[in-house]
């Protein structure tokens, strides 16, 4: 079955005849009229109660009148052959959406694994630079070590280029570091 129908709001089979949904509709109304309620009843639920004699109404004019009862009698019954093919298509939705959610999961571990690689990379290059500086350093103290008079000879060509860049004296004359 499809749900709720009107035939199960009026508490009928749907082989009722007319008499039988007007005396359904009688009894469901003196049960679930607002007017029947407790004063002291929330204002949420007196617009429940109203919703279940809403149901009521609709079930009984629609079963009532054989035009309308004819007409709802035949969708029933096409959603009743359609429920198969219904179910088909939602649960090839819900395998789609299933397949797209773990594509989406796959991609965005994938950007996430390259974005750590990314970073590990950088550091690995950090990690390099700093040995690199490091072994230069090492290189210079060897140097200034072996021959003294190379840190004064250095530091004398700083000093001109420096000079230079302020202007104090002509670049040609200046030597490239």
């Amino acid at each position: 079955m499809i749900g709720l129908t009107l035939y199960d709001v009026l508490a009928i089979p749907t082989t009722a005849s007319t008499d039988d949904v007007r005396k359904a509709y009688k009894q469901k109304a003196l049960e679930t009229h607002p007017d029947k309620l407790e004063p002291t009843v929330t204002e949420q639920e007196r617009r429940a109660a109203e919703g279940r004699f809403r149901n009521v109404c609709d079930a009984f004019e629609v079963l009532s009148d054989p035009v309308k009862r004819r007409a709802y009698d035949d969708r029933i019954q096409l959603a009743q052959k359609n429920k198969k093919v219904w179910d088909e298509q939602h649960d090839r939705r819900v395998t789609e959406r299933d397949q797209w959610a773990r594509q989406a999961k796959e991609r965005s571990e994938a950007r996430m694994k390259e974005r750590a690689d990314f970073y590990e990379s950088l550091k690995r290059i950090k990690e390099e630079k700093q040995r690199y500086i490091e072994m230069v350093e090492r290189f210079y103290d060897e140097l200034r070590e072996c021959h003294p008079e190379w840190e004064s000879r250095r530091q004398a060509v700083l000093q001109r280029k420096e000079m230079a860049d302020k202007g104090q004296i002509p670049r040609r004359h200046t030597t490239r570091i």
